[in-house]
Formats: structure tokens, sequence, C-alpha cells
């Protein structure tokens, strides 16, 4: 069984016409333990207000503390263990939530961190912002959608300002939109397309200018990130699917299953099989 999805409308059994947008505030959090990773078909931020405990994202164990703000974005997998004490904000939406245009958020990317500590000016900000869409929510009177929907481009964006404060985002400059496209491309197609040929010619430039961007901007060239993204989900599906270890490899694009062992325990130092039987 692969890795469940779940939704919105599955967390909070809501009517469909809701299922795109949702904003919790927890007084003390009701699920402390998520024992078990799963993965969303939503992007969610979780602003902590206090407590302490561990968010795993794919496999990465982060830990909590006050006034820290965590990122998930579609199809990652994630699971906590948080201290019963924990409080704070959970803001969950779908892409078709978002304005039309909005930008990219870096802190949704893959690569990026997906935690960011805040100032007591910045915590403070965002608290504000969230309570005046719980008010939104709750009084549901005319136009409360769109307003909710510039109130959540509000808070992404004072977040991206926040954020590219403590990491080096560079929106403008032309390498970091063609390192952006470049992970765009890749997210669809890691599971066919191995080469940064097959990556540089999509963009229009050559393999060579595209590992030399990668490595400038982030000290790992085109390859590195492709190969990153294949072991990701080859561990993913390891841990939370009961596909045997032929199916994944042809499901990620390997047709010799012993090909895909080397390629998983020389950058893992484990087989699949080891790896399997670690996480389960």
């Amino acid at each position: 069984m692969l890795l469940p999805t779940v939704g919105i409308e599955q967390i909070f059994n809501l009517p469909y016409t809701k299922e795109d947008f949702k904003v919790v505030h927890h007084q003390p959090i009701n699920m402390p333990s998520i024992p078990h990773a799963h993965k969303h078909d939503f992007y969610m931020i979780l602003l902590i207000e206090k407590g302490s405990g561990t968010h795993t994202i794919d496999f990465k164990a982060h830990e909590v503390e006050d006034k820290m703000v965590f990122f998930l974005a579609p199809g990652q997998a994630h699971q906590w263990e948080l201290s019963k004490d924990t409080s704070g904000y959970q803001l969950m939406f779908s892409l078709k939530f978002l304005l039309p245009g909005s930008q990219r958020f870096p802190y949704f990317n893959l690569s990026a961190s997906p935690f960011l500590p805040l100032t007591d000016e910045q915590y403070l900000a965002l608290i504000q912002e969230l309570e005046k869409m719980e008010k939104e929510v709750h009084h549901a009177e005319e136009l409360y959608i769109d307003i909710l929907q510039s109130r959540l481009q509000v808070v992404l964006l004072l977040i991206k300002r926040w954020y590219s404060d403590n990491f080096s985002v560079q929106e403008f400059a032309p390498d970091h939109r063609i390192i952006n496209s470049f992970l765009t491309l890749l997210e669809t197609h890691y599971a066919t397309h191995s080469e940064v040929s097959f990556y540089a010619n999509e963009m229009s430039v050559t393999a060579n200018y595209l590992n030399q961007v990668c490595r400038k901007k982030s000290g790992i060239t085109a390859g590195d990130y492709i190969r990153e993204r294949i072991l990701l989900e080859a561990k993913r599906m390891l841990t939370f699917s009961t596909l045997d270890i032929k199916e994944i490899a042809y499901t990620l694009g390997f047709n010799d299953t012993s090909y895909f062992s080397r390629f998983f325990r020389k950058y893992t130092n484990s087989s699949p099989q080891e790896f399997r039987k670690m996480n389960n």
C-alpha cells in the first residue's frame, strides 16, 4: 500500500466547498503524536507558539521550539512527536486557493529548509494575521473567501520576507530562475528522466551551464539534485508501500533491479531491503 494522502476535508470532515482552506488554533494541540508518516494533497504552515518535540519531514527529524514555523508542501511525508502542552496554529490550503499569479514561495521547495525561527516581532505580526483569518472564518460574511485569499497572500509574503533574511533567496536573479525552472521540471519528470541533458534541453541551456548554476547557488550539481530526488522517493516507497523492490525500481525508471540496489546502497550505505527493514 502506498503512503496515504490525506486531504483537508478528511482531517476535519468538511463539506467540499470548504476543503481548500482551514485555519486551526490548537490550545493545546489535539494530536501531539502522529507516529505513522503520511502525506497531504495541500500546503501546510505550522506555527509553534510553545512546545517541544520533533517534527520529521521526509525522513529528517527537526527539533520543535517556541516561535517556530514549519512548512510542508503537497506530497511530503511527515510525522511528529510533540509535547502535550504544544500550542500553535495550523494553516492549510490547496493550490487553487492561492490568488491567481501568486509568486513562488521558496520555503515550499523540497531542497529548502522546512522551518524558520521567528523573532518576537515577527511572531506577533504572524499571530495577528492568523487571528484575523479566524474571525473571517467565524463570521463568514459577504466576500469572506476573497478576504481570506488576500490575507493568506499577506501571510505568505511576510514569511517570504523573513525567510529571505535567514536564507539566500535571490528571486529575480536569472540563475535563480533557472534553478526554479529546473526544480519544477524535476518534480514532474524525476521518475522518467535522470539525465541532466534532458532538463537542460527543456530550458534551452547546456547541461554544463545548468550544473554550474546549481553548484554556484547551492553547492551541488543538477545531477546531485536528480539523484537526491530519486533517492527520496525510493525511501518513501520502501517505507510506506508494500511494493516489492523490483516494482519500486521500475516505477523510478530502473529497468535493472540489481542496478537500483547498487545505486541505493552507494548513496545510503544500506540496501533497499535493509532500509525497509530498519524503517518498518
